[in-house]
């Protein structure tokens, strides 16, 4: 575990421009990777439905008619394309295009278009509000029936790569470095406040911002207890029935129940499951882990990207572990994982477990209450 010591030097630490670059180039392979099936032939067809040329017209136009290119690389999430735009001075941008969702469903594509505007308008406060580093967007298109063909952004190109692009687990000889570097950005999410739980959608003109609901709960919420019963009527878990029997075997029948009798137990609750039931709310990312941020090749951190789920949120939702420390809770997970002393088997979840610890030491959030960070 880091000593307080270690901690404070690493939330210290000099993160200055004139660091040298360690970037040898992009490692975007999982679109070439890709196997034939439905996820391989949505983004070839979106790749060749986009009217290249008037991407390159429209970047060349916000510097005043300077020359650009396409480069070759083409990085692929599961709703984002993504290619870089190089221009004559070799300014580089990024270009992101939201691609049409894989089930054709007209409230899914009308939900999509609102879910970049909001993502933009979340950029923007980020940019007001913090020093948290995001690259900047130059142009934003929110209507997909334009000349490009989908909506997009034009936006500031990293000279790195998103951490699972670098390796699928963070290097042991980087993970204090990384963890310090994700702590200090969950610090200062959490001091962006705002009035209500939900999306953000826009500024008005007094400064403040306008909150919306979020995608399939509803709201913005007043309350916290307000959103954790919202939550508990509309909450859907993965697995269908036969799946979950396969997955529980012995267990299915204990295991079945408790889905909804977990529910019960949220919305029977809901009044005193938060520390802060009026707010203001923290802004949280939604998706926060080395999947979604941007490192040099010696896991420098240059950037945090991709902020479409970001929104206010109770504390207990916001004090959730980075995603790269996701466990499945003991309380939740099968027995035979767990020897006698409650330890898991497994040598991996074990040092996982060992590494949540290390983050809570190292994080400033440990000053709020340990006891508020929620096991995921």
């Amino acid at each position: 575990m880091a000593s307080r010591e270690q901690a404070n030097s690493l939330l210290l630490r000099d993160d200055s421009p004139h660091e040298k670059e360690h970037f040898a180039g992009y490692r975007w392979s999982y679109f070439s990777s890709l196997g034939d099936g439905p996820l391989k032939s949505r983004a070839q067809r979106f790749l060749e439905s986009i009217n290249w040329t008037s991407l390159i017209q429209c970047a060349s136009a916000k510097r005043n008619g300077l020359n650009c290119q396409l480069l070759p690389d083409v990085g692929l999430g599961y709703n984002h394309l993504v290619r870089v735009i190089e221009f004559a001075d070799d300014t580089r941008w990024v270009a992101r295009l939201r691609m049409p969702p894989l089930t054709r469903n007209d409230d899914e594509a009308a939900n999509a278009c609102k879910v970049m505007e909001s993502e933009y308008e979340t950029i923007s406060l980020i940019q007001r509000e913090s020093e948290i580093p995001v690259p900047h967007v130059h142009l934003f298109e929110a209507n997909p029936s334009r000349s490009v063909g989908a909506q997009f952004m034009l936006m500031d190109c990293l000279k790195g790569n998103v951490g699972m692009d670098l390796s699928m687990v963070i290097p042991t000889k980087h993970k204090l470095d990384v963890y310090a570097s994700m702590a200090e950005i969950q610090i200062d999410l959490f001091n962006i406040r705002l009035p209500k739980i939900g999306k953000v959608v826009g500024i008005n003109k007094d400064g403040t911002y306008r909150q919306g609901p979020l995608p399939n709960l509803g709201g913005p919420f007043d309350t916290a207890a307000d959103f954790f019963r919202a939550w508990s009527s509309k909450a859907k878990f993965g697995l269908s029935e036969s799946r979950l029997r396969d997955a529980a075997g012995q267990y299915f029948d204990e295991v079945l129940p408790s889905l909804s009798l977990f529910r019960e137990w949220v919305n029977d609750n809901a009044e005193c499951l938060s520390v802060n039931n009026t707010g203001p709310f923290p802004l949280c990312h939604g998706d926060f882990g080395h999947n979604n941020i941007v490192f040099d090749d010696n896991y420098r951190l240059l950037g945090v990207i991709d902020w479409e789920t970001a929104f206010a949120a109770p504390y207990e939702t916001f004090c959730e572990f980075p995603l790269s420390l996701s466990v499945i809770p003991p309380a939740m997970d099968v027995p035979w994982k767990y020897d006698e002393a409650g330890r898991p088997k497994d040598p991996e979840i074990r040092q996982k477990f060992a590494d949540r610890a290390t983050y809570i030491a190292i994080s400033p959030l440990r000053m709020l209450n340990g006891s508020i960070w929620l096991p995921r």
